[in-house]
């Protein structure tokens, strides 16, 4: 797939992958739609792509109506979307005891809830391309049970178990559906500092480092043949070793 102007929608664009990944689609002549929690980094990436953005809106991913009225401002201007990007997501690591009701719900609005909605109210819009996909960023947390991160594993293995599903009810008509099952990264994602996570990478830790990921993600999104679900460890790829938590 040839990136130059098709039309994109990144959320989360204001996050550590969602940032990098935004310019990286830039440098391809994507145009951009970004949805992201951080107005302040939102203006910071438009200042480093220029004109690749269209247009941006301030996001709580946490509440439904404001997801619904992006789609709705999306939906009144643009008649065809090429690509929806579900980027977005938190991670809140604690042991089931001390799960608190508010954490569980933010983590099941923002890593499925959120991907629902966009999906839904633009599914019109993505029907419209011939080459249109829906991409979801998922976990290892998705495919493996953890001790203490309960709750955040349920929400990821529900967003396996959507888009894997959906992918099959969609085979074969637009859009496509695509899953990134994605093992840990050097971003602040999940409550633990950047710092910390650099240093546990410099003793062997697996961690991802966020230009090799944008930079696989951008070749998975040009590959029209991508497949369903795609597994990027980083353990697999010469980057440390991981110990299951």
């Amino acid at each position: 797939m040839l990136l130059n102007n098709k039309v994109f929608l990144v959320t989360g664009a204001s996050g550590g992958i969602g940032s990098a990944l935004t310019s990286r689609l830039a440098e391809e002549g994507t145009q951009l739609i970004l949805v992201g929690r951080s107005e302040k980094k939102l203006r910071e990436v438009i200042a480093q792509t220029g004109k690749s953005i269209i247009t941006y809106y301030n996001c709580d991913f946490n509440n439904s109506r404001r997801i619904i009225d992006i789609c709705d401002k999306i939906r009144g201007s643009f008649p065809i979307l090429d690509g929806l990007i579900n980027v977005a997501g938190v991670g809140i690591y604690s042991p089931f005891e001390r799960s608190s009701l508010k954490d569980f719900k933010a983590m099941l609005n923002v890593n499925i809830m959120a991907p629902f909605l966009f999906t839904s109210y633009l599914l019109d819009r993505l029907k419209k391309s011939k080459q249109s996909f829906v991409m979801n960023i998922g976990s290892g947390a998705g495919t493996i049970p953890m001790k203490n991160r309960s709750t955040y594993c349920a929400s990821k293995f529900a967003l396996r178990g959507l888009t894997l599903s959906l992918a099959e009810e969609f085979d074969g008509r637009q859009p496509k559906f695509c899953l990134i099952t994605l093992g840990s990264t050097l971003t602040n994602f999940g409550g633990k500092p950047l710092e910390e996570k650099k240093k546990e990478f410099t003793k062997g830790q697996a961690y991802f480092p966020v230009e090799w990921v944008v930079n696989r993600l951008k070749e998975i999104i040009k590959d029209e043949n991508r497949a369903t679900e795609i597994t990027l460890f980083p353990g697999d790829h010469g980057f440390g070793v991981w110990n299951k938590p």
